[in-house]
């Protein structure tokens, strides 16, 4: 494999910063991540980089840290080998653990097996975990339950496995529909329907239980369309953006009639449950 990959060191003070860094990279095509006390280098694929690319991540231009970065070109490494090093089990509960395919099964009831590939979603994040902990908690017997933005599969997956009726797992990158499909046949699942497409694709359906752990605003791009696919017992669950945010997006979606029911967070990150009045 001899694609040209450009690598890209960050000095982040205070360290903190590094973990919201690696979530906001994670969102824009960085695909591997090497952490060294206060450095952070990260990998993207030259043709996957743009002049503005680092527009989109908003810690960068953060009063809380400096980060300083420098661009170098390097060769294709062996990423299989480096993501298997410094990939771990996650524990979500008692009940549900999230592994790669060459780790030993678990003796949980959700035992879910994730190869991330290009996509993102692989239990490691925090709004992934907030996610997940909620559709644990919500009653999907024989609900009806879209996933947008779905990456890896893996929320679409746990859906299946707590007696959603069938999922529309939707996304508009086809790498990750690919993923997902992959990761449908390593968890045995029969009734997650992949779309390559955006949310437009949905409008015309209904939905008990929508998902989407995707970037803010791409969720804000998404809101109409939800509230589109919405009845009046639809539960929407929502990740992918800072507690600060949380009063703007539950004003945007108090206009569509949407009113927040509760949230979770984890090291500042949100996850939120909206129901339609």
């Amino acid at each position: 494999m001899d694609d040209l990959y450009l690598s890209v060191k960050f000095n982040v003070r205070p360290i903190s910063g590094v973990e919201i860094l690696i979530a906001e990279l994670s969102y824009i095509g960085f695909e591997m991540f090497e952490e060294n006390q206060n450095n952070l280098t990260a990998y993207i694929k030259d043709s996957n980089f743009t002049e503005n690319i680092f527009n989109e991540v908003r810690v960068l231009n953060s009063g809380e840290f400096k980060i300083g970065y420098k661009i170098s070109k390097v060769h294709n490494k062996n990423w299989n080998e480096k993501w298997e090093k410094d990939y771990n089990v996650v524990d979500i509960s008692k009940d549900c653990t999230i592994r790669a395919p060459f780790h030993k099964p678990s003796k949980k009831y959700f035992d879910i097996i994730i190869k991330p590939e290009m996509s993102f979603g692989t239990g490691h994040h925090e709004t992934t975990q907030l996610m997940i902990e909620y559709i644990l908690d919500q009653n999907l017997i024989n609900k009806k339950v879209c996933d947008v933005g779905c990456g890896t599969g893996i929320l679409s997956i746990i859906s299946e496995k707590k007696g959603a009726k069938f999922v529309d797992a939707v996304d508009i990158d086809p790498n990750c529909c690919k993923n997902t499909l992959d990761n449908l046949k390593r968890n045995n699942c029969k009734n997650i329907n992949t779309i390559h497409s955006s949310s437009d694709k949905l409008i015309g359906n209904s939905y008990d239980v929508i998902l989407s752990n995707i970037t803010l605003n791409n969720l804000k791009d998404n809101f109409e369309n939800f509230k589109k696919i919405s009845t009046q017992k639809t539960i929407i669950i929502i990740s992918g953006f800072f507690e600060k945010d949380l009063i703007d997006i539950n004003r945007i979606l108090k206009k569509l009639q949407l009113e927040i029911k509760d949230f979770k967070k984890k090291n500042n990150w949100v996850a939120a449950r909206y129901y339609y009045k």
